[in-house]
């Protein structure tokens, strides 16, 4: 048993993965802070297979196991005892080890056995409601105490919950009911403590159902109701009523919920009502509560415990940067400039916080250029082969197909970088003029919908039939239509068919981080030109050779020349053309990295002599760049000659050999 390290992240990933319906799902940035921070503990077999792990954190008085998971090959052999044990070891201060599961998963059984007693039940927060149950090991054998007080933990945090939230967990999903329906969580058992004000029973009274009243009491009854002193909740309310409608009786309760709250020893408040939560400055001014909406304390919470994931990625340079939206960002939003025709700020903004109040299930990116925000995409990764985007907005001040294109082919990218087979943009929060460009980009049109296959693998075509038509069998008819070099386009980086040439191109590392590489360019403080990273389509000049080899269409490998050669990416060539320099730099202007000044000094001055263009697109970045040293023993096993300066044709068989090296099983 030993602690596991950032260089095991693929090995807990994996194990993890083919058990997450019953030890939950943690993304790789997830368990890449636990890792860095010596919170796994791993057994290894004794063949080199990591039998099973534990993740954990630690607090002064206690450990919490958060995931305990043991390969079904080395089931009943002690490894989760073993795990066990090593964690015990690392105790200091800690008098108890705690950890909650459901009742309905195996494990319920198995903690016992390891010397867990169960001391509480309560309701998972999730739709089905299935009961969570507090495990703990009394680690300090004088400490009895200790044992029973293990619930009592500090990182709760007490919130009171308004009528709206109340009634909103009762109601069938709609963005508005999902909002709330978030502070239910399961991911939140440990962390958040719901509370009510008496008050929420005089608003029941006033319901005019006596079936919905019966009902509502009822579930009210199952909440702590939170004590307070009602001489201080008057004097609280007087003052509340200055500032805040008084006109409706469902104000006045407002008022109340917030008084009451003010008056105990509950100081957070949390409701949906916008025009309260306007007023959460002045409120806290007057009362020293602190009102927060919903969404924003769920990712709150939730940033706390995946910091890593809330970090910004650069793009291209210091301007241009993808970040996941945290607390306080919401507002930065530009809802008047997502929203589509005829669509109202406040309905696109409730739709977006219904997704930033499930964190676990979305993650919700804002893309901003030199700071200022400019699209948004929410992604939803429940599927292991597929990457769900119910949410894409682009700002429509800016150039459309530019940024739409980047926003669609870098949600292609992500996609092939965590190895998952189809990307699937639903139509109903999708900017309207993002929908051409996604048919542009070889997406398919399939009810309320837009597919795409994105396969990064050597496939024959009864193969790729087969895994499209498990994945998407409403669209097998659309995709049997596809062969050769167009099933390709439309799958890629897919590699399905031999007959389409492949030809390894070497491209200069300035080039290469201009044209190709947005990773290298977004550690670089100037970066490439954005307008050239973001295109699908891109020109790359050459001077005229090899020009009757290169032909298209083709398939093509970049290497990138320099003390790090690498074959670093993939893709389609969709034109070559030979031209004298001022021919091609108007036909392809728009196109490539070079200014005219460039060019001029490319073709060494003289503009009569004739420079080629490649036109190519579909570009996506290896997982794993094929050094020179790989390169070069492919070659060598496969008897080909080595020809870096220039662009060279390779056989089939060596182009997939590399490919395949570029894009192993692992993302």
């Amino acid at each position: 048993m030993a602690l596991l390290n950032e260089s095991d992240l693929d090995k807990v990933d994996d194990l993890g993965k083919r058990f997450r319906k019953t030890i939950g799902f943690l993304t790789q940035e997830t368990l890449l802070e636990y890792l860095r921070r010596n919170r796994v503990l791993g057994a290894w077999s004794a063949s080199g297979d990591l039998a099973g792990y534990l993740l954990f954190a630690d607090y002064p008085d206690r450990f919490r196991i958060a995931q305990l998971c043991v390969s079904e090959d080395f089931r009943g052999q002690g490894v989760a005892r073993n795990l066990l044990d090593s964690l015990k070891a690392r105790a200091n201060q800690q008098k108890v080890i705690k950890l909650r599961c459901r009742r309905d998963f195996p494990a319920h059984h198995m903690w016992p056995k390891l010397g867990f007693i169960p001391l509480e039940e309560k309701a998972g927060r999730s739709a089905d409601g299935h009961p969570l149950t507090l495990w703990c090991f009394r680690l300090d054998q004088d400490d009895e105490l200790g044992l029973w007080k293990a619930e009592e933990s500090d990182e709760v945090l007490d919130v009171v919950i308004d009528a709206q939230i109340f009634y909103d967990f009762d109601e069938p999903d709609s963005p508005k009911s999902i909002i709330s329906k978030g502070l239910r969580n399961d991911f939140l058992v440990d962390s958040l403590k719901l509370w009510i004000t008496d008050e929420l029973f005089v608003e029941i009274d006033r319901h005019g159902s006596g079936e919905q009243r019966k009902r509502s009491m009822k579930l009210a009854h199952g909440l702590a109701r939170v004590p307070h002193d009602r001489e201080l909740a008057t004097q609280f309310a007087g003052k509340l009523k200055t500032i805040l409608p008084t006109v409706k009786p469902s104000q006045l309760s407002d008022i109340e919920h917030l008084a009451k709250t003010a008056a105990s020893d509950i100081g957070v408040f949390t409701t949906r009502d916008e025009g309260i939560v306007k007023k959460a400055v002045e409120i806290q001014a007057l009362t020293g509560l602190r009102v927060i909406h919903p969404a924003e304390l769920i990712i709150s919470l939730h940033e706390e415990t995946e910091r890593q994931s809330y970090s910004p990625a650069r793009v291209s340079g210091m301007g241009l940067t993808w970040k996941r939206l945290a607390v306080g960002e919401f507002e930065a939003l530009p809802l008047s400039r997502l929203c589509n025709e005829g669509e109202s700020k406040g309905k696109l903004g409730e739709t977006v916080l219904s997704y930033l109040s499930h964190p676990e299930e979305f993650r919700c990116e804002l893309l901003r250029s030199n700071g200022e925000p400019i699209a948004i995409r929410v992604l939803g990764r429940a599927d292991s082969k597929k990457l769900s985007v119910p949410l894409a907005r682009v700002d429509h001040s800016i150039d459309l197909n530019l940024f739409g294109q980047f926003a669609i082919a870098d949600t292609l990218s992500v996609s092939v970088a965590e190895c998952r087979e189809m990307v699937e943009f639903e139509r109903d929060n999708l900017s309207q003029h993002l929908e051409p460009l996604l048919l542009k980009m070889g997406f398919i049109e399939d009810a309320n919908r837009f597919v795409r296959f994105a396969l990064s693998s050597v496939l024959s075509q009864s193969e790729v039939t087969a895994t499209l038509s498990s994945m998407a069998p409403s669209l097998k008819s659309q995709f049997d239509a596809f062969s050769g070099l167009s099933l390709e386009q439309h799958c890629a980086p897919l590699v399905s068919q031999k007959g389409i040439p492949c030809f390894l191109v070497p491209i200069q590392p300035t080039f290469a981080m201009g044209l190709l590489d947005r990773a290298r360019s977004a550690d670089d403080l100037f970066g490439g030109d954005p307008s050239v990273l973001l295109r699908w389509e891109n020109v790359y000049y050459r001077k005229k050779s090899c020009h009757k080899m290169l032909r298209a269409p083709a398939r093509i490998l970049w290497y990138v020349s320099g003390k790090e050669g690498a074959v670093v990416a993939l893709s389609h060539l969709d034109s070559v053309e030979v031209d004298v320099p001022k021919q091609l730099f108007r036909k392809y202007q728009k196109f490539g990295i070079l200014e005219w000044e460039d060019v001029f000094e490319f073709c060494g001055k003289d503009i009569t002599k004739d420079i080629m263009a490649l036109k190519f697109s579909r570009t996506f970045m290896f997982r794993h760049r094929v050094t020179l040293k790989e390169l070069r023993a492919v070659f060598q096993s496969d008897g080909i000659g080595e020809s870096l300066q220039s662009p060279s044709s390779i056989p089939f068989d060596s182009f997939t050999k590399l490919f395949q090296l570029g894009f192993p099983n692992k993302p």
